[in-house]
């Protein structure tokens, strides 16, 4: 009874806590607040099943009440919070609610059926004959939402995607003890804790997430940079990309169509260079590239392909603004300063290449 009492008090401040926070888009702090209400509401329905004494046979409504809200609200929790996620409307979405779906009809029966537990006439509880599908709906949204979690931090720094697998899988080792164990009332108390760890986690990086753009800011390039290392027989490279006359683009479309740009250079950028290329806003309209290929001249084949998207999409959008890169091999003996600085002279050449080009 404590430990439910204690994860419920924790889960209630957490909710405050989010609902307040003001870094988290409302579109996707929905999501995160629902699930973390369904948690509450779960938490109370354990309670409850904990105080109702069930060896006294008035008080089965009791536990038939709280056992099906338990049952049937466990699957939703993580299948909501997957939403925060996303970021595209997905037709087929639904697709992913139909376990957590069959899981809710059997248990909404159950009281009549016995299907997911069963409630005898003198209050004793059990297991029904498809509990597994219960189990299986619930631990099929756990690891959406996992895959979900991994997806989104892609472009983020490993170590996110360290915690998060390490915290999924204490939380799972929960849900099987208590799986395992009916007795011990571990799963909520631990999900409770995921939940505000993981909020942590969210907080970390919205400190180092670019509001505009999505990509990483300047803070989080300084740490990559310091501790950039290549792989045996690579090389490491930075890039310096730099808007063609954006001051003209701001002045003469606005800045609201200026942002359209930056958001849309920032998607153009992740899509052209390879997946584990780290994409970070600069400062300004100017934008930096961390990654590490086997050579120099391995880099052509995705210059060639941003220049490629970006002609395209000035083909598109005749307002649309070019884009001026430099690169720079690290150099051991050079500091950070010193690797940035090559970078960016050697964008500047470029942009002055440009210009002149534009001048024959």
């Amino acid at each position: 009874m404590v430990i439910s009492i204690v994860s419920l008090i924790i889960a209630v401040i957490l909710l405050w806590w989010v609902s307040t926070d003001i870094m988290i888009e409302c579109s996707r702090r929905k999501y995160f607040t629902a699930c973390i209400v369904l948690t509450i509401l779960i938490t109370i329905a354990e309670l409850g099943c904990i105080l109702t004494d069930n060896t006294i046979p008035a008080n089965r409504v009791r536990c038939i009440i709280f056992n099906t809200l338990g049952f049937a609200l466990s699957p939703f929790v993580f299948l909501i919070e997957s939403n925060f996620y996303t970021y595209r409307k997905n037709p087929f979405a639904i697709l992913h609610s139909l376990p957590a779906l069959l899981s809710a009809v059997l248990v909404l029966l159950s009281p009549w059926q016995g299907w997911i537990f069963w409630v005898s006439a003198d209050c004793s509880y059990g297991r029904g004959a498809y509990f597994t599908v219960y189990l299986a709906a619930f631990l099929y949204s756990i690891c959406l939402s996992l895959m979900r979690k991994i997806r989104a931090t892609r472009h983020l720094p490993v170590y996110f995607k360290k915690r998060i697998l390490v915290s999924n899988a204490v939380m799972l080792a929960g849900v099987l003890f208590q799986v395992g164990h009916p007795e011990y009332h571990t799963t909520w108390i631990l999900i409770t804790f995921f939940l505000v760890l993981y909020y942590a986690l969210l907080c970390e990086m919205v400190s180092i997430l670019d509001g505009l753009t999505g990509l990483l800011n300047r803070a989080a390039f300084n740490k990559q940079l310091a501790s950039f290392r290549a792989h045996p027989q690579s090389v490491n490279l930075l890039l310096m990309v730099d808007v063609n006359d954006f001051k003209r683009v701001n002045d003469e479309k606005g800045h609201t169509y200026g942002d359209h740009c930056l958001r849309a250079i920032a998607h153009l950028l992740q899509a052209a260079f390879p997946r584990h290329a780290k994409v970070y806003r600069f400062g300004g309209d100017e934008f930096s590239i961390l990654l590490s290929l086997p050579s120099e001249d391995d880099l052509l084949p995705y210059l060639d392909k941003l220049d490629a998207q970006v002609a395209r999409q000035r083909r598109e959008d005749c307002d649309f603004p070019s884009l001026a890169v430099g690169f720079h091999a690290f150099d051991p003996s050079q500091s950070a300063c010193d690797i940035i600085n090559a970078a960016d002279a050697r964008m500047y050449e470029n942009k002055r290449a440009r210009k002149s080009f534009r001048l024959l």
